[in-house]
C-alpha cells in the first residue's frame, strides 16, 4: 500500500489520539466523537495516510445494501495542504474497495461549492449522478402549499415494493437512503428491513406517494423521499408530513430532498435552513 514514502494503515482506537491532534480547523468536529464506532464497526472502514509518524490526512467509507460503498469523512491536516493526500488517500481507499467483490457502486457526496473536493472526485474517475438539496424545515408556517386531505397511509409490504417499482427514472435521479446518502436505485438496495421501518403516504387518487424515514443525524430527522419536483402543488402533501411529525413520539424536524428544479420551484426558502446544496458522484463497478 505504499505510494513513496506514503502508507496507508487501517486506523484502530489506538490512533484516537493522533486523529484528535490533527490541525484541520474544524470545530467540534463529530468524528471524534463517534471514532470509536468507526473503527469497530464492519460497515465502516476508516484509514490514515501517514509519511513516517505523521498523519497527514484519514478518510473512509460505509458500505450499505447492494453492494454501495460510500467515501467520505475526509480531513486533512492543513500543516500538510496542497500535496495530493487528498486524492492520495481517496485513491487508495478506493483501489481497496474495487478488489472487494461484494461492492459494486462506489460513489461520494460533496457539496456542489466545494470545488476541490469535487477536483478529487473528478480526478479519481467518478461520474457526476446527481444534484440535491436536503433541507430541514425550519418555519412551517411559511411553507406555501395547497391544502388537503392527509394522504393514505400504505402498510402492505407488498404495496410498498410496487409503489417503489418505477423509482428507477425519478425526479431526484436517486434513491434517499439516509440523510446525506443518496444512491442510484436498486431493488437490492432497499431492503424489507428497510421497508418496514419507512412510512408510506399515497395521495387519494393514488397518482404520487412519499416516504418518511426517521433518521438520527445528531438531532432526529423525518426524512422525506419524494421523487417529484410538484412538492408545492399536491394537495395535502405538508398536512400530511406535518401531521407526522407533530403526532410523533419523539421530538423531531421534517427534512425533505430537493432536486435541482424542486429546489427551484420552492415558493419561500425562508420556510428552510439553508444549506448548500449536494452533489453526488459515482460508478458502478465494470462486471
Amino acid at each position: 500500500m505504499d505510494s513513496g514514502l506514503l502508507q496507508l494503515r487501517k486506523l484502530t482506537l489506538e490512533d484516537s489520539q493522533l486523529v484528535q491532534q490533527m490541525h484541520t480547523d474544524i470545530e467540534d468536529d463529530y468524528i471524534l466523537t463517534i471514532f470509536p464506532d468507526l473503527v469497530s464497526s464492519e460497515a465502516n472502514g476508516m484509514f490514515g495516510l501517514y509519511s513516517d509518524q505523521d498523519l497527514l490526512a484519514i478518510a473512509g467509507y460505509t458500505l450499505f445494501p447492494g453492494g454501495y460503498a460510500m467515501l467520505g469523512r475526509l480531513r486533512s491536516d492543513k500543516r500538510f495542504h496542497s500535496k495530493g493526500h487528498a486524492t492520495e488517500i481517496l485513491s487508495q481507499i478506493r483501489t481497496q474497495l474495487e478488489r472487494d467483490p461484494t461492492v459494486k457502486w462506489i460513489g461520494a457526496n460533496t457539496n456542489i461549492n466545494n470545488k476541490p473536493a469535487r477536483r478529487v472526485l473528478e480526478k479519481l474517475g467518478f461520474d457526476e449522478v446527481t444534484q440535491l438539496y436536503s433541507l430541514a424545515v425550519q418555519n412551517p408556517n411559511l411553507i406555501e402549499g395547497l391544502n388537503g386531505p392527509i394522504w393514505n397511509k400504505v402498510d402492505s409490504l407488498e404495496k410498498k415494493k410496487s409503489l417503489l417499482s418505477n423509482l428507477y427514472d425519478n425526479a431526484l435521479g436517486v434513491f434517499p437512503y439516509e440523510c446525506y446518502y443518496p444512491f442510484p436505485y436498486t431493488e437490492q438496495l432497499v431492503t424489507d428491513e428497510h421497508l418496514k421501518d419507512s412510512h408510506f403516504f399515497q395521495n387519494h387518487d393514488q397518482s404520487r406517494f412519499f416516504i418518511i424515514r426517521d433518521d438520527q443525524k445528531q438531532d432526529w430527522f423525518a426524512q422525506v423521499k419524494y421523487f417529484w419536483n410538484d412538492h408545492f402543488k399536491q394537495p395535502g402533501f405538508w398536512e400530511t408530513i406535518f401531521y407526522y411529525v407533530e403526532h410523533h413520539p419523539e421530538q423531531i424536524q421534517g427534512w425533505v430532498e430537493f432536486s435541482l428544479q424542486g429546489y427551484q420551484n420552492i415558493p419561500n426558502k425562508e420556510a428552510f435552513e439553508k444549506s448548500d446544496g449536494w452533489v453526488l458522484y459515482g460508478k458502478f463497478k465494470e462486471k
